[in-house]
């Protein structure tokens, strides 16, 4: 679609310059000038050239769709003209005529307004682009100096320096510089018109500039741009480029935009000038025209001007108390909530560290969590520096672990943290260490999540020695494992692997295999492979280690580009009586990874077509209680999201692990990124679901449970639930019977801020942010007489995106503002009766009704002239849906509904 569009923007803008071709045959080949154009073309002294100047622009945004979307865009468009005519002289020459200096004059500047009734405006403000002259140095097509004088402003002088840009060709093959930066060009030369193409464009780098680190929730621009100059002799007749740009969101797509724009200078007459050669030399046109000296030069690239801020920039602590409601935890997991975090964030970062920490100081219990959650995800020193100075001010609190618990939270959150921020943190890890023994694990996950990310942003940066050093450092291994899990860097495999090929120590080769499940299956040598299948098979000379872990290796190797033999070996293991429950659960991931895998299926086929297994249906029949799928959730814009329910069941029918994930995968890629996933290891609980006694598979093993969450692809830090039989009794006897919070945070996960610079010398700001307020609950009721429980787990989650793109200058601001935000609620619900053998476990999932707002604005305003605005908005409502499981599993959910 990209490219369609282009093509018939381009093909409408520059169809003239074909024209003398038309009645060529199609066999014909045009002829090409071999001569270059700067021998061809260039300027006398004696002649004012006088251009008919227009550029344009147009900005649309890609939130609306369907049958609304040409009434509405219609009104929401934001699209000025700006029409001048140009006088250029050559007021200096070089003695071998190649090299001029060229005046450039603006005169009789119009602005049309597209945005509004499509009405003309001549005014005062248009006086600052024509007031002052500008000068550049012109040598055979190419520009090698700009000049403007010092009172002129910046929105003249970047429209300026477009026109100049026009004059540029260079023709070269190569690169060259003007508006839109450091350019590769190719040039095609057809009889009196030259075409170039730019591409591959770098332009000044500015500190607001910045991007989450890379995920595939992460953003593209699309930038195409094309000059068409035509000639008359030695004269410039016309020149124009055209750009187009396309900014947005890769996921979710709602926030993106379309930018076009025009620029052209067309040849109305030329002038004689008896005042020619008026300067002996260049300095002294420049002292006369400009009052400036040769030293004062300009770059040819455009530059940005200050953006100002909302009226709440000026009054921070207004704007906490306008919103103090929403600010509150208890608001958590409503899309209010995560609008006003974000207006939070982006004014957080227009303040200074005294205005920060005073506001933090005096702020109410109930809003401190959601003030610090913002500060540290707008990621500026002064931000950072007013948490830190709190937190240190508040270790004698009450409430010191949690603060410093969402601390670590937001920090593990930030998506373009800072080497500062990992620093700060492990100046304070032994202070968090002496505090609290869980702190420690918050903060190891929260460094190793700083730490991936910092990495893709910089991997030269200094903070990944500072975190290898203390990795090698920590004598606790499995701070170091559950850290690595967050990491996810290369850099680290070889510590993961000697822990697995150890594996004498169950709780320490689980953390080890699990991070290990971070990497890329596909690239992990023949050694990883080998140790892989040694512990799933527990081959000879082999400590024997229990089921979880068996799981993991079998997960990994699937994971591979699994060899013919060992996939055979696999599926034989999967069909072994002797191994029952895993063998099952393994084998529904076998069906369930050739469902959605082309080529894993193809290797499936190919076993069972030359018979190198017996594959009939009474043995992979569904018989036993584990299990694993994977069904769509839902499916939008090129990407679809799906959840995975797995559960691994010990001999006896004991839960030995149960894991439910939510993620989104691209139809075109095979990568995943997790949102969710909420898992639960047990071990010792057969004795206390049957009535024999029966003994777990591993007889040495601890009664005890563990709750994991993962979010956003991070993991938290794990939850105890239950250890021994005084804890199981507690955890059943204390299990809420409401719906009660366990976990509440703003999380920011998109902040993008770029600028697209554009060839008329105007320069787009395009930004966008997205935050999740999370509200994670849940209810259990057990009863061990009858032997039944009923457990819900809730997430309640508000969704906010919030992008726009504006243009700012002296004389005119113009831009759209967009946003969608959603609630969304999803139940998970299991009931288990163990009363009877085999236990019947019924899993259940809804997602609640719900609306997604979408509001888009465009404005401008033309200085001394009044300013306009346009405001749309629409409601979708989505209903609520159930989500079906295994057939097996909604045959016991009809079972333990009927008892």
């Amino acid at each position: 679609m990209f490219k369609v569009m282009f093509i018939i923007l381009y093909c409408l803008l520059f169809s003239t310059v074909y024209s003398s071709t038309e009645n060529k045959t199609t066999n014909e080949k045009p002829d090409k000038t071999s001569e270059k154009p700067g021998r061809l073309y260039e300027f006398q002294s004696n002649i004012d050239y006088v251009y008919h100047y227009s550029t344009d622009i147009h900005m649309d945004h890609k939130i609306w769709a369907g049958s609304e979307e040409s009434h509405i865009k219609r009104h929401s468009d934001a699209a000025f003209h700006l029409y001048a005519r140009v006088n250029l002289t050559s007021v200096w020459r070089s003695a071998d005529g190649e090299q001029h200096l060229l005046k450039l004059e603006l005169k009789e500047a119009r602005f049309v307004n597209r945005t509004n009734s499509h009405s003309m405006i001549d005014c005062l403000a248009l006086s600052t682009l024509t007031h002052y002259p500008a000068m550049f140095i012109w040598n055979q097509g190419i520009i090698s100096l700009s000049y403007f004088n010092e009172n002129d402003n910046l929105a003249a002088i970047n429209l300026k320096k477009g026109i100049i840009s026009l004059f540029q060709y260079k023709q070269d093959n190569a690169s060259e510089t003007d508006t839109l930066g450091t350019c590769k060009t190719e040039y095609r030369m057809y009889e009196k018109s030259l075409v170039k193409d730019k591409s591959e464009c770098s332009n000044i780098k500015y500190n607001d500039e910045y991007s989450s680190a890379k995920q595939v929730l992460n953003y593209s621009i699309d930038f195409q741009s094309t000059c068409v100059y035509t000639f008359d002799n030695s004269t410039l007749k016309s020149s124009s480029c055209s750009d187009i740009a396309l900014p947005r969101l890769i996921v979710p797509e709602v926030a993106g935009f379309r930018i076009m724009s025009r620029l052209s200078v067309d040849l109305m007459e030329k002038v004689d000038n008896d005042k020619h050669q008026k300067y002996l030399n260049s300095d002294a046109a420049l002292k006369s025209v400009l009052s400036i000296t040769a030293d004062q030069y300009h770059p040819l690239e455009t530059e940005k001007q200050l953006h100002p801020c909302d009226e709440y920039c000026e009054k921070f602590e207004e704007f906490i108390r306008d919103y103090n409601k929403k600010l509150a935890r208890s608001v958590i997991g409503d899309r209010s909530a995560s609008d006003v975090f974000l207006h939070l964030i982006a004014l957080v970062k227009r303040q200074s560290e005294t205005t920060l920490t005073k506001v933090l100081d005096k702020a109410s219990n109930s809003i401190k969590f959601t003030l610090i959650e913002a500060f540290v995800s707008a990621q500026t020193p002064a931000s950072l520096n007013a948490v830190l100075k709190y937190l240190d001010n508040s270790m004698n609190a009450k409430n010191k672990v949690e603060l410093i618990e969402i601390f670590l939270m937001a920090s593990t959150f930030a998506p373009r943290p800072s080497d500062l921020l990992l620093d700060k943190i492990l100046e304070r890890l032994p202070k968090f260490t002496t505090i609290d023994a869980q702190l420690e694990q918050s903060t190891y996950l929260a460094l190793g999540a700083i730490t991936h990310r910092l990495f893709d942003l910089n991997k030269t940066s200094s903070a990944i020695e500072k975190y290898t050093t203390l990795l090698h450092n920590t004598k606790k291994k499995a701070l170091v494992y559950l850290s690595l899990y967050n990491a996810k860097l290369d850099l680290y495999q070889s510590i993961l692997i000697d822990e697995i090929r150890r594996c004498n120590d169950t709780n320490l080769c689980w953390l080890a295999l699990n991070a290990l499940t971070q990497y890329d299956p596909e690239r992990f040598s023949t050694e990883i492979i080998t140790i892989l299948r040694s512990i799933y098979h527990e081959q000879k000379g082999r400590v024997k280690t229990n089921l979880q872990i068996r799981q993991l290796c079998g997960q990994l190797l699937l994971r591979t580009d699994i060899s013919i033999g060992d996939l055979m070996n696999l599926i034989l293991s999967a069909l072994d009586k002797t191994n029952h429950q895993l063998g099952v659960y393994m084998w529904r991931l076998i069906s369930t990874m050739a469902e959605n895998d082309e080529l894993f299926f193809r290797k499936i086929k190919f076993i069972y077509n030359n018979g190198l297994i017996d594959l009939t249906y009474d043995r992979i029949a569904y018989k036993g209680q584990s299990d694993y799928y994977r069904r769509q959730f839902l499916q939008t814009f090129g990407f679809g999201v799906y959840y995975t329910i797995s559960q691994l069941m010990s001999r006896h029918g004991a839960l030995r692990e149960s894991d439910f994930d939510l993620h989104i995968q691209q139809y075109n890629k095979k990568d995943r990124f997790n949102l969710l996933s909420l898992g639960v290891s047990a071990s010792g609980l057969e004795a206390y679901v049957s009535d024999d006694g029966k003994t777990s598979d591993t007889p040495d093993e601890d009664l005890q449970a563990e709750l994991r969450i993962t979010l956003l692809n991070m993991q938290l830090r794990p939850v105890v639930l239950f250890s021994g039989v005084t804890g199981l009794m507690s955890a059943v006897w204390s299990a809420p019977s409401e719906l009660t919070s366990a976990f509440k945070s703003n999380i920011m996960i998109h902040d993008l801020s770029r600028y697209i610079h554009l060839h008329n010398g105007l320069v787009v700001h395009y930004e966008a942010q997205s935050a999740a307020s999370l509200d994670l609950s849940g209810m259990a009721s057990v009863s061990l007489w009858n032997k039944n429980s009923h457990s819900v787990i809730r997430v309640s989650s508000g969704f906010s995106v919030r992008s726009h793109v504006d243009i700012l200058n002296d004389f005119v601001v113009m831009g759209i503002n967009a946003t969608t935000s959603t609630n969304i609620i999803v139940d998970y619900t299991t009931d288990v009766d163990y009363a009877d053998t085999p236990i019947n476990v019924c899993m259940q999932m809804s997602i609640q009704p719900t609306e997604i707002y979408d509001n888009v604005d465009s404005f401008y305003s033309l200085k001394r002239t009044k300013a306009l605005r346009w405001f749309g908005s629409r409601i979708r409502r989505l209903l609520g849906h159930d989500y079906t499981f295994t057939q097996k599993n909604n045959a016991m959910c009809r079972q333990l509904h009927v008892l």
